[in-house]
């Protein structure tokens, strides 16, 4: 079957976390199976360097704002060039830059655009998913679907389509040697965060957890990998310190080798309030077969299978996040078989090549159905 001409467009700088990997693998994974990928993004920063470690073709763009008129006329150029065939963005100014740049073409590129949280559209941005020009909406949960649905989005034009996981990157690590690599005590026992510092994020519901669990387990250490800086970031390291929590708690900053973050805890947590899709977190996790305790939130539940693969909480408690903190290091044979489960679960469903096979039929479908 012929290949597809296909503009990924990301308006990030930095494609370091969360979406930004996810379309980069995409990417990767599109070309692999044959098809012409170009991938637009900001000039400077990772999301430049990351194209060219993985061998994608980078496109550079401004992408100042939606009246970005010099952004728009190199997108129209590229696409008359190349023949382009399908958009898919990633973000919101990605979206709108896109259906700037397709305005008046006889025969226009499909554009699909993505969407990663479980927020409500605004009055404002909902136009650019209802506009006819916008084919479909890749979700990466149900939970997201609904959500969308609730803001008037037709259903039959969405598509869940969850994210990927690389599976050889987040192979089972030797938990001591992780904590070799990372320069961390063996010893200890170690529980892992990995979000950003922002304030739905629940970190200060992992404090206050702590604040109960510390006399009980004297050698647990909370491991945070997230970019350091910010107030949510300030608000909590002051609550920790408060707190007379200090040396239970290892700010690792961002890490491009959250892997080995990961495989040096017994678990991860994600206490999150509100606002997630279907963390990439969890998948990487089970990847590595570590259990996931997680606050029963957007599409949490469509990964995390309660006393499965991990335990599920209601948002905003920390006593019952205690009680589910203290029964998995209590028993590391509940661990061990939650983490195998875990483990089969993405092997079968959350491959990135499984996702790219996914994407490239609904692509097709949709240039049919134009």
């Amino acid at each position: 079957m012929k290949g597809l001409k296909i503009l990924q467009i990301m308006s990030r700088t930095n494609c370091d976390s969360g979406g930004g990997i996810q379309a980069l693998e995409l990417s990767r994974a599109l070309l692999k199976r044959g098809h012409a990928v170009w991938f637009a993004a900001k000039p400077r920063g990772s999301c430049r360097s990351r194209c060219e470690e993985m061998g994608i073709p980078f496109f550079p763009l401004p992408m100042k704002g939606y009246l970005d008129f010099t952004s728009i006329k190199r997108l129209r150029e590229l696409i008359e060039r190349e023949g382009i065939q399908v958009i898919h963005a990633h973000k919101g100014l990605a979206h709108g830059l896109a259906l700037s740049a397709i305005v008046g073409m006889p025969h226009p590129p499909v554009v699909v655009t993505n969407r990663g949280v479980s927020f409500p559209l605004s009055f404002w941005n909902k136009w650019k998913y209802l506009i006819p020009w916008t084919k479909g909406v890749v979700v990466v949960a149900d939970s997201v679907r609904a959500v969308l649905e609730a803001s008037g989005i037709p259903r039959e034009k969405i598509r869940v389509i969850y994210g990927g996981v690389d599976l050889k990157r987040f192979s089972p690590i030797d938990r001591e040697e992780a904590c070799k690599r990372l320069g961390l005590d063996p010893t200890l026992d170690y529980v892992a965060m990995v979000a950003q510092f922002r304030p739905w994020k629940g970190h200060h519901i992992l404090v206050e957890a702590m604040d109960k669990l510390a006399e009980v387990f004297p050698r647990l250490t909370v491991l945070l990998a997230g970019k350091t800086y910010g107030s949510a970031y300030r608000a909590i390291r002051e609550e920790i310190e408060k707190r007379g929590l200090k040396k239970r708690f290892i700010f690792l900053g961002y890490r491009r080798d959250v892997e080995l973050v990961m495989a040096a805890a017994h678990f991860l947590v994600a206490p999150s309030l509100g606002g997630e899709g279907l963390p990439g977190t969890f998948r990487e996790a089970f990847a590595l077969c570590r259990p996931v305790i997680s606050s029963d939130v957007a599409g949490a539940k469509e990964v995390v299978i309660h006393e499965r693969t991990g335990i599920l909480l209601p948002p905003g408690d920390p006593t019952l996040l205690v009680k589910a903190m203290a029964c998995l290091l209590s028993n590391r044979c509940l661990r061990d078989r939650m983490g195998r489960r875990g483990r089969s679960l993405v092997t079968r469903l959350y491959a990135h090549e499984h996702r790219a096979f996914l994407m490239e039929a609904y692509y097709r479908r949709l240039l049919e159905e134009a």
